[in-house]
């Protein structure tokens, strides 16, 4: 038995999404494989894999702060705000290339991360402290 395809289940689950945050919602199957790329492809320290980490076990957690279950893409909100926040840190310490080169969107990784960091914390507001203390990266 093949484990599932997470990105394609992402993909699937978003395709037909038109609601709240469209912009960042559409890029999250984007958002975890590039985290999976810099998890198998980028040389890391041990900090950096544990934020990967924790980037890619809260997207698959599914008792998170805006469960997918319960609301469907719009959930995914807090799972990219936590991405968007460990992109920030990891851009100041990996290369640009390292980090482009683990990016298969069709927009600049920059330019998508700064909208997603934006839209999702506009959403989450305050909550922002209580999705990071969930990843575990407060």
């Amino acid at each position: 038995m093949d484990a599932p395809n997470f990105t394609a289940l992402l993909k699937e689950f978003c395709q037909e999404y038109s609601g709240p945050r469209f912009r960042a919602v559409q890029e999250a199957p984007h958002v975890f494989e590039f985290f999976v790329r810099l998890h198998r492809r980028v040389r890391l320290n041990r900090q950096q894999q544990g934020v990967v980490n924790a980037v890619l076990a809260y997207f698959v957690v599914p008792d998170d702060l805006l469960p997918e279950e319960k609301l469907g893409p719009f959930g995914l909100v807090d799972n990219l705000y936590v991405a968007s926040h460990a992109f920030r840190q990891l851009r100041r310490e990996l290369s640009a290339d390292e980090l482009c080169a683990c990016w298969g969107g069709d927009k600049p990784l920059n330019e998508v991360m700064d909208i997603i960091h934006k839209e999702c914390r506009l959403e989450i507001g305050k909550k922002a402290r209580d999705a990071l203390r969930l990843a575990g990266l407060s």
